[in-house]
């Protein structure tokens, strides 16, 4: 019965909000032009041409970080699959850019995927067709999965996590939805987002803990060579002392600028790279680092770093190779709740990683760089520039740091080669079954 209440409740929310978001989206255009891109998708005024043939499997990622998740599992599938055929879907411009950049080679189709309106979603499924739909870590809407579940497409969710605060949530609305059954394979991070779903009432047979997709999607170590052309385009001097925070918000980056004014009283030349999670942000960061006397110069203007003391990264998929020109990576997200990135992309470069309280989307791998002393977790402001300070007197220890977790932080490899030989045998099964089904 709260099922079916919800259920009418969602779907006349859901009716309710497409002018308003038709209109939000049309005043977001006339300011910034943002959304221009997407937004006709994300509404369903334009949908994708009718895709031939159901021996497809549909990849959707919500986000950049998502996306970046995505590429191994993407990859391992081509492997395993080769004549299947790969689409993808991404919730965000940016993220699309990303998928467009490094899975052009494995993905037939790029697609928005429309906001969750029952006509719409229906439409888009039937035009693409899938035998599989695979979400990857999150973005759960209602009218999707039920519309995949109707028309007997199999539901995987990959790399899903449940933070404390998720699981509070499900179980205060598990009565009135529970998303997780709707899906036929999860696979999760670790252990005890197993044992999270399972008290949220998940069959046991439906979840496996096989590992981290970003495990596998750790970028290789940049080389001496690219290093040096990098700081030559961003005018950085080999022999200056430099530290970087990554994938920044809102509410923390004014405590990292402190920090580093401070630090330059010890250290004159110190440079910053502050790079924001929304590159949109940037102006805003500008006017912050200038009210603290601090010039900025900004990588998307092609300005040097010479003299400056911020320099600001405000372009697209170029993080995790800075991160090589770094002496310390601070990690961003997590200084304000909202549960930190993923600091294996510092780690890859041989860095010592830094971060806040608040690492919790990343739990298990922040306990085991603590472990293995390659990560310092920072309590406070007052405690982010003591042990900045403390890291930037170290002699060595960033090639320490990278041999003390290399062997654990690669020994862990492999989810996505076990996640796509699991879909391999869906897509069999699918298949004979199909087949039966035909001949009977």
């Amino acid at each position: 019965m709260a099922n079916s209440i919800f259920s009418q409740l969602y779907q006349l929310a859901a009716i309710s909000c497409w002018p308003v978001l038709a209109a939000y989206y049309r005043v977001q255009i006339s300011i910034d032009g943002k959304y221009q891109e997407s937004w006709r998708y994300r509404m369903g005024l334009k949908l994708p041409e009718r895709l031939p043939g159901h021996r497809r499997i549909w990849l959707h990622a919500l986000s950049v970080g998502e996306v970046l998740s995505a590429v191994p599992l993407a990859k391992a599938i081509k492997h395993k699959l080769p004549d299947c055929e790969l689409v993808f879907s991404t919730a965000t411009e940016t993220g699309q850019k990303v998928a467009r950049q490094r899975l052009q080679q494995y993905v037939a189709h790029f697609y928005y995927l429309p906001h969750d309106f029952p006509w719409v979603v229906d439409a888009f499924v039937r035009r693409l067709n899938p035998q599989v739909f695979v979400l990857v870590e999150t973005d759960i809407w209602p009218n999707l999965l039920r519309v995949l579940e109707r028309r007997r497409v199999v539901r995987v969710l990959a790399n899903a996590r449940l933070s404390p605060t998720s699981v509070r949530r499900f179980r205060t609305f598990r009565r009135v939805f529970a998303p997780f059954e709707y899906f036929e394979k999860i696979f999760v991070q670790s252990a005890r987002d197993r044992d999270n779903l399972l008290l949220l009432g998940t069959e046991v047979d439906k979840v496996q803990a096989l590992g981290n997709l970003k495990f596998d999607a750790v970028p290789e170590r940049v080389s001496q060579g690219e290093a040096n052309r990098l700081r030559e385009s961003a005018g950085i001097a080999v022999q200056r002392r430099v530290w970087i925070a990554g994938s920044t918000h809102e509410g923390e980056e004014e405590k990292l600028l402190r920090a580093h004014q401070g630090l330059r009283r010890a250290y004159p030349d110190l440079l910053l790279i502050l790079a924001p999670r929304d590159i949109r942000r940037a102006p805003e960061l500008i006017a912050v680092a200038g009210r603290l006397g601090l010039s900025t110069a900004v990588r998307s203007s092609g300005d040097s770093a010479a003299g400056k003391p911020v320099y600001l990264l405000d372009t697209l998929g170029e993080l995790s190779r800075f991160y090589a020109l770094a002496d310390v990576a601070f990690i961003g997200g997590s200084l304000v709740p909202f549960g930190g990135h993923n600091p294996l992309e510092a780690m890859a470069q041989g860095k010592t990683c830094m971060w806040g309280p608040h690492l919790f989307n990343f739990h298990e791998i922040e306990a085991q760089l603590l472990e293995a002393g390659s990560g310092v977790k920072v309590w406070s402001e007052a405690q982010l520039q003591e042990v900045l300070a403390q890291q930037l007197r170290r002699t060595g220890g960033k090639s320490e740091a990278f041999e003390g977790a290399n062997g654990s932080l690669f020994s862990r490899c492999g989810c996505a080669e076990e996640i796509a030989e699991i879909l391999l045998e869906i897509c069999s099964t699918h298949r004979e079954v199909g087949r039966a089904t035909a001949e009977n």
